[in-house]
């Protein structure tokens, strides 16, 4: 086998490697491409958080964040009686399968709670990936 032969066949193995590694639970990341933030959540790194800001603000703090992020799409914001929808995507970087992320940003006691969901758009399991997405989402605003 040559020197290139090797080299290829190393980056292979880290790359496979850390798509195994980012796995958090084989069962359901085989079979499911959906995650979501809500209060019930059962991954208390999935529960709706409040943030100390009105939906307006917040929807524009995720605008900005999502401006700077490069595998991250900012596509449409709708707002009625207060509760603002966002519709976002964000592609994976190597083979770019695109997920869309909605997030609903709701009024409560003069705090907003984040609520969003994550779906691929092929496929039957995600590798986990949606869980991650909302995942980076939430770390971003933090």
């Amino acid at each position: 086998m040559t020197i290139v032969g090797l080299i290829v066949l190393a980056v292979m193995a880290v790359w496979i490697g850390s798509i195994v590694w980012s796995i958090d639970d084989w069962s359901r990341d085989w079979s499911t491409n959906y995650a979501e933030i809500s209060l019930d959540a059962k991954e208390p790194a999935l529960q709706s958080p409040l943030f100390n800001e009105s939906p307006e603000e917040l929807a524009k703090r995720i605008e900005d964040w999502v401006g700077g992020q490069s595998l991250w799409a900012f596509h449409s914001m709708a707002a009625d009686e207060g509760i603002v929808a966002i519709h976002l995507t964000r592609s994976t970087r190597v083979f770019r399968f695109v997920d869309d992320i909605h997030v609903r940003l709701e009024p409560i006691d003069g705090r907003t709670r984040l609520s969003a969901e994550s779906r691929s758009r092929l496929g039957k399991g995600d590798l986990g990936q949606n869980p991650r997405n909302l995942k980076e989402l939430l770390h971003g605003l933090r």
